[in-house]
């Protein structure tokens, strides 16, 4: 910032400059320390406006430093992996996000909700996907229901296991561990003989689509009823995945 020359007919008045400059230097200081003060604050917060907070999660999260960072990080991951993601991943992700915070505000009603636990487990889950091309079905895949890991079985074909839960009311759960074999572009899960009677007909179909690991429960031509033996009343398997990176010190399979 620059400042007018006093005039030489200012006489004894000439030293008014040097305190106009202190005073505006001062004032200076003041405005940047109060937009320091201001990015400070900003960055002490979560994601979102907490003057457009309306909630009780957003509310709570406002209120607590400790969960305002876990939101930063769950939103700094989010952006992260949406542009990495292809189209169709991207959609999934969106839809993903949506069930986590549905689910997420749904649970925050009851009294033994962790919120500071759940922020947690869903950063953990968003920084944890892998953004570079994964080929094949090898490998761990999540979403918000759970997750599918599928490696490759001493001899030919896959082990797959698989276990998601369903976010609210009831919190249904699927838990199969079951062989995989390639029939085409599609890894049916659990098609054995043997599989199949244990679990009266029921098979799982596995797709690659995109970046993404597609799960669909494949029902048999008579059901007795409407779920698989491995899953509770209304729970599903179906759903896309995306893929997880190798834990640290973890070889991927």
């Amino acid at each position: 910032m620059s400042f007018p020359a006093a005039p030489l007919s200012a006489g004894r008045r000439r030293p008014a400059a040097p305190r106009a400059r202190a005073g505006a230097a001062a004032l200076l200081a003041g405005l940047l320390a109060l937009g320091l003060s201001t990015a400070h604050a900003a960055a002490d917060g979560p994601s979102f406006d907490c003057k457009a907070a309306r909630t009780k999660v957003e509310k709570a999260i406002c209120a607590d430093p400790a969960l305002a960072a876990l939101d930063r990080r769950i939103a700094a991951a989010y952006q992260k992996v949406m542009g990495a993601l292809d189209a169709d991943g991207k959609a999934a992700l969106r839809a993903d996000q949506r069930i986590f915070v549905e689910a997420r505000d749904v649970q925050a009603r009851t009294e033994d909700y962790d919120l500071k636990a759940d922020l947690d487990g869903r950063a953990r889950l968003l920084e944890g996907v892998e953004t570079t091309p994964r080929a094949g079905f090898a490998g761990t895949w999540a979403n918000v229901f759970g997750e599918v890991t599928v490696a490759p079985a001493p001899g030919g074909g896959f082990k797959v296991e698989i276990s998601t839960v369903q976010p609210h009311p009831s919190y249904p759960v699927c838990q199969l561990e079951a062989t995989g074999a390639l029939s085409g572009a599609v890894l049916v899960v659990g098609g054995s003989e043997a599989e199949r009677k244990e679990n009266d007909g029921w098979t799982v179909r596995l797709t690659r689509t995109g970046a993404l690991l597609a799960a669909e429960l494949e029902r048999p031509k008579q059901a007795d009823f409407a779920s698989p033996p491995f899953c509770g009343f209304r729970a599903t398997i179906d759903g896309s995945f995306l893929p997880m990176a190798p834990a640290p010190g973890k070889r991927a399979r």
